[in-house]
Formats: C-alpha cells, structure tokens, sequence
C-alpha cells in the first residue's frame, strides 16, 4: 500500500504545533488504515518464521544424517582394537600426572562415545596411575577424606589386579585431622600389596601418621618417594623409615629436615637409584648423618642425588673411609650450605662409570661462595667415563677449572653457570679448539656447551669459539649463552646479544641451536 500523507500534516513532524481540526480527523483516519496495515505484515512474519523454522529443523536434520553417515566412512571405524589400545596408552603416558579430571585423559577419552568409554574400561593399564591431591584447608576433613578415598576405590577398581602407581600430597597449609588421617592411612594400608609405586608429600606430622604401610609386605614395591610437603622449617620429623618387607625396591627418595639413615632399616642393597634430601626446601636448614654410610651399603647404585647440609654430627676426617660405587653412571649435588663435610665426602668418593655429575648452589645466601673446588677430585678419578657435567651458581677459578676439564676428554655436555663472583672467567677464550697446540684441545668432543658469563664477554672470543666448534668433527648441536649485569653501569646486553645473533647466523643455518638470554638477576 502506499502511503500518502497530506504536506500539511507531514510539516508537523518535527514541531509542536497542534494538528488543525481537519488534520486530526485525517490523521485518525490514517492511523485506522497503518494499523490494519501493520496486522497484515504480522500475520506475513509469522507464516515466514514459521517456513524458515520448518527449514532450519529439516537443516539441522539432514545435518545430522550426514554427520552419521560420515561417521561410518571414519578410519576410525576401521582401526583395529589392539591399534586404540596403543593410541589410549600413549594418551595416558603423555599426561605429567593422572588427576580425576574429566578435562584430561582417561577420562576425557571417555567421554567422546560409548564405545570409547567401554574399551577405556576395559583396559586395565589405562587406571594404574592415580595421583590426588587435597585441598590446603577445609572445614571438614572427615568427609573430604571419605571422598577422595571413594573416588580412589572408583578409579583403581579399574584397574583389576596390576600393581599400582599412587601419588598423594597435601601442601601441609593447615594440619589434616587425626581421624581423616587415620582413614588415609588404613586405605593406604589395604593398597600395600598391589602399590609398585609410592609417593607421599605431606608435613612431617602426617607422614608419620601414614608410615603404618611399612610394616606389611610391600611384594611389588618398587619406588618409593617420602618429602616433607611444608616449604618452612619445622622441628617435627617423621619417625625413621623401617621396611621389613620389600623385595623389589629399587628406588627411594627422601625429604625432610632432619634425616639420620643410620636409623632406617632399608634394603640398601636392592637400590639402583638414591635421593637423599636432594628435593629439600633451602629454608629448611636442614641436617643429616653421614651419607658415606648409607652409600657404602649400595652398590647396585646407579643414580644418586644427594642434598648437602649440616651434618648432624662433626665427622672425623680419620673416620671417614672410602666407598667405591662400582656401577653409579649420574650423581647430583645440591649445596645448602658450605660445610667441611663436603671435602670430605668427594674425597672419600669414587665411581669409576660415572657419565653425569651436576653441581648445584641452592643455598640463600647472597652469590654464592667465594671457592668450592671440593668435587674437582671426584670429577678427576671419572675423567675417563664423564660424559655430562654442569655447575649451576658455582665458583671456581679458572686455573682449576680449567685443569680439571683438561682431563675430561670424552665430555660431550658442559654446563658451567657461575656465581656472580666468578662472572669474568675465561672460559670462552680457553675452549676454543684453534687457540690450543695439536693434541691439547680442551674438551674436543664438546657437542653441547652452556655458559654464563658478565656483558663484557668479548664478541670476537664468543665468535670464535663457536665456528670453531662447529668446523670440528664432533661439531658442536648447541650453544646457550646467559650474560649477566651486576653493576651500575649501561646495559648492553640487548645490543651483545643482536650483535651475536648475527654473527654467528651462519652456524644457525648449518644446524647449530643457538640460545642467548638475559640471566635473572639473581643470578
């Protein structure tokens, strides 16, 4: 229909005349006829709607047919069970930790169909994992506990009769009550002749409210890991650990803040890898016996990582007697504190098939200390097997630094990360091969090579050094180069590092993987 509207009612749209008396009648007149208008549009939207719903359900239907239909065409349908068993496992593998968590695997693969969700089922290796967590607080812990144990019961009935792998931590913000304990520790208890590995992170107190599995055979336990969960000192200690039954042990890990081995009763023998306070907060000014004597009884060792602190009781040089670890292949150290005890220990130390030795300062003092020369010994007794070495805020003179690693002749990985009092060191211009006589190259098989050093290394040295290496046969994969700023003066490192970059571009091209950085300034 159209519209039209006499010129003198059309000049009132936009003023607040008052229509005149003819106007007004004209103006009803329209208003009957635009009205009459609008409900023949309404009832024309509506059959349209109506036709674009009917289209859209029988859309949303041929859709569905043809996501069925391709459905069946999918390679998925095709691939045979022990194929998706694989794939499963693998899915599983990838995950860092098997939590309840309905967003990450198993349980997400359970959810795409239930064909899935049975062959999930079905597979006993997919629930041998378990790790729960609990909350730091809560107001009641009888009935958090009683839930997670449920969930606990749910998930490892899955997993039949395999030997199981449990991992529980709590990060001790608040203590956990006596009675929830208790039920955790009966749980535990029950688990004990399937668990093959163990993990417990709880404060002091806890663990030993939960240690009650020792004493029951343990046939299929093969690691066992004990931290104290509390990242603060504390006087509370758990009770020594005493295993009166378990045959298979080969791994034990132990953290807390007074650690005396002479106490425990493990079969030291079975060991084939050991960690004794090397996961220990550097706040806890920790404290332990002689490692010597619990490492004299290992001699199946073949990873040891060990933290070093105050020693619970003065050794006494003339006591200390040598301990020969005839088949450890990797040894790390952290350093809380410097002690006379250190010396002693590498000197007492030998392993004739070590191939990894890493040296680490952890301690909270300022830097780090002024010389700590104490494994250079022990490195020199492995020199013909020593593959991998790495010191982390360690200092060392260049003299000894350098005589110690003209001995490593097999080396492959060097790692040397000085503290802020060792910063200018020379090592750069010494590891370069062209600069040393035929025959005296230090360190010549060096594939991998990381350093830390002050912004005034020298460009041209750093240049050097790398096209050098990577002109040698083995050439050097890759180079990491930390550069550091403790004075007050400008801050050239973005300007050393795009001047690096470019330089040795050519290296990048011809495979060499080339990582330079700020160091933190802590470091």
């Amino acid at each position: 229909m159209d519209l039209k509207i006499p010129t003198s009612i059309v000049r009132l749209f936009q003023t607040n005349c008052v229509p005149s008396p003819m106007d007004t009648q004209r103006i009803s007149h329209l208003l009957a006829e635009q009205k009459l208008e609008l409900s023949f549009i309404k009832e024309e939207l509506d059959r349209a709607r109506a036709e674009v719903s009917r289209l859209e359900a029988k859309h949303l239907g041929a859709m569905e047919i043809v996501q069925k239909l391709e459905a069946l065409r999918s390679p998925v349908r095709r691939m045979p069970i022990e194929i998706m068993t694989k794939v499963f496992e693998q899915c599983v593998q990838d995950e860092e930790s098997q939590e309840p968590d309905p967003l990450r695997a198993p349980l997400l693969l359970c959810q795409v169909c239930s064909a899935w969700r049975d062959l999930m089922f079905s597979l006993p290796c997919l629930w041998k994992t378990l790790k729960v967590g609990f909350p730091s607080t809560t107001p009641n812990w009888e009935n958090v506990m009683q839930s997670k144990i449920m969930s606990m019961h749910v998930w490892i009935s899955r997993a039949k009769a395999l030997p199981i792998s449990l991992t529980l931590q709590h990060p001790s913000n608040s203590p956990i009550t006596w009675g929830a304990l208790m039920s955790l520790d009966k749980e535990i208890l029950t688990l004990g002749c399937r668990i093959e590995e163990l993990s417990l992170k709880f404060s002091p107190l806890a663990l030993s409210s939960l240690l009650t599995f020792t004493q029951s055979p343990l046939p299929h336990l093969r690691r066992l890991e004990l931290h104290n969960s509390n990242p603060l000192p504390s006087h509370d200690n758990p009770s020594p650990l005493l295993l009166h039954d378990a045959p298979n042990l080969r791994s034990l890990s132990i953290a807390w803040g007074s650690l005396d081995t002479a106490q425990f009763s493990v079969p030291w023998g079975q060991l084939t890898q050991l960690s004794l306070q090397y996961d220990a907060s550097p706040y806890w000014n920790s404290v332990h016996n002689d490692y010597l004597i619990a490492l004299r009884e290992c001699p199946n060792l073949k990873y040891c990582s060990i933290g070093i602190g105050m020693t619970i009781l003065d050794i006494d040089t003339e006591m200390v007697v040598p301990v020969t670890l005839p088949n450890l292949e990797s040894m790390k150290v952290r350093l809380f504190c410097q002690t006379l005890y250190t010396h002693q220990f590498f000197d007492a130390l030998h392993a004739p098939k070590l191939h990894t030795f890493e040296f680490q300062n952890v301690s909270l003092a300022m830097g780090s200390f002024a010389s700590q020369t104490e494994p250079l010994s022990f490195i020199s007794r492995s020199a013909e097997t020593l593959e991998n070495l790495s010191f982390d805020t360690i200092n060392i003179s260049d003299v000894d630094m350098l005589s110690c690693l003209s001995q490593l002749h097999r080396l492959k990985h060097l790692r040397f990360l000085p503290g802020p009092l060792q910063l200018n060191h020379s090592l750069v211009d010494s590891l370069i091969l062209s600069a040393a006589p035929q025959g005296t190259s230090i360190c010549p098989r060096l594939e991998s090579l990381s350093l830390k050093c002050s912004k005034r290394v020298c460009t041209d040295k750093v240049t050097e050094l790398i096209e050098s290496r990577c002109s040698a046969s083995p050439k050097l994969a890759e180079f990491c180069l930390q550069i550091a700023a403790f004075d007050y003066g400008q801050d050239s490192r973005d300007k050393t590092i795009v001047e690096l970059t470019e330089r040795l571009n050519q290296c990048v091209e011809g495979g060499l993987q080339l990582h330079l950085m700020k160091a933190k300034p802590t470091g």
